[in-house]
């Protein structure tokens, strides 16, 4: 059994599959995972504050005595009925713990595992991968459509709708985490309570204050050429703990609009027709800067630097203990390009 495909995940997470009594939910995207894995436990037993119902183990802890996964899995209920096994793996390894059970799965419990980013050949997604009797699902960050979906939900949910140029701009903002994604349309959606709408004006008067984050601020950086300030930056980026898959997301879709812009642009468009036709939508606040870039690029260089940050994004999925010094060595490479673009 491989690890679930998109589709077969939103399936599977609507209605899980009885003849599978382990989940693997693991990734980078810390967020995604635990929001995945509090909707597999609710849909197993129901009250997740039913202490008969429901026992915690902690990975570490298990990694010191991994028969105890199989004990409580095996354990009957003191009243009955189906109880949930819900692991946290920590930094120790736990397949030695897992794999007695994937080999005899339990009949009356259903054991959740809930796990970090995993490499390829890590012994528990391997273990995990090969059984039959495993739901395997990966966690990566989202893509644009699975925000739009993301923004969709909660609109809905709290009865309205958003603009299409409030959803591509809103969009810029998200990614690096599903829980604070989320949060971040809540928040927007609580600020336009009992409009219906919501605008592009509303997300400029809201998710700027996600520019605090000072990922905005990086991402300029990096492509207008500023090597010490970016340095500064990702500093302290650094020590604000700031997701580096979320900085890789935004800088991967700034630099596809600098690209469909320097097309345009050198197809006869001017600087300022381009920026208009910017997706998603320049704030007033960044256009000059967004002006000055393309001014520093072309068409072919951010095609090249476009690859490069797709290959560090994949790099620090298989390498996540180097994620900050790939993603500061391609962010120093991009700034490098754009300042050799100055003349």
């Amino acid at each position: 059994m491989t690890a679930l495909k998109a589709g077969e995940i939103d399936r599977y997470l609507k209605n899980p599959d009885t003849g599978r009594t382990i989940a693997l939910v693991y990734g980078p995207d810390s967020g995604l995972v635990a929001e995945r894995a509090r909707t597999l436990a609710k849909a197993a037993v129901g009250d997740l504050d039913d202490p008969f119902a429901v026992v915690r183990l902690d990975g570490d802890v298990l990694a010191s005595d991994p028969i105890r996964l199989a004990d409580e899995a095996n354990t009957v209920g003191l009243f009955g009925g189906k109880r949930l096994i819900w692991v946290r793996a920590g930094e120790r390894p736990i397949a030695a713990a897992v794999t007695p059970i994937l080999a005899n799965p339990p009949t009356d419990a259903f054991v959740l595992i809930e796990a970090g980013d995993l490499k390829k050949n890590a012994p528990l997604r391997v273990e995990a991968e090969r059984s039959p009797k495993a739901a395997v699902i990966p966690c990566y960050s989202d893509g644009e459509a699975d925000l739009k979906r993301l923004i969709a939900e909660e609109t809905a949910a709290a009865g309205l709708t958003m603009e299409p140029p409030a959803v591509a701009a809103l969009v810029a903002f998200l990614g690096g985490d599903r829980a604070a994604s989320r949060a971040e349309i809540r928040k927007v959606c609580l600020y336009a309570h009992g409009r219906g709408k919501i605008t592009l004006a509303d997300i400029e008067a809201v998710a700027g204050d996600s520019l605090e984050l000072g990922i905005d601020e990086i991402v300029d950086a990096a492509a207008g050429g500023d090597a010490a300030r970016l340095d500064r930056l990702l500093v302290k980026a650094s020590a604000s703990g700031i997701a580096v898959p979320q900085i890789m997301v935004v800088v991967g879709r700034h630099l596809s609009a600098l690209h469909k812009a320097r097309l345009a642009i050198e197809r006869g468009a001017t600087i300022s027709a381009a920026t208009d036709r910017f997706e998603p939508p320049v704030f007033f606040r960044r256009r000059p800067t967004v002006e000055r870039q393309l001014g520093l690029w072309n068409a072919a260089r951010l095609e090249r630097m476009m690859a490069r940050v797709a290959e560090a994004t994949f790099e620090t999925r298989i390498k996540a203990s180097l994620a900050e010094a790939i993603v500061s060595r391609t962010l120093m490479a991009i700034a490098m390009t754009a300042r050799a673009g100055r003349g």
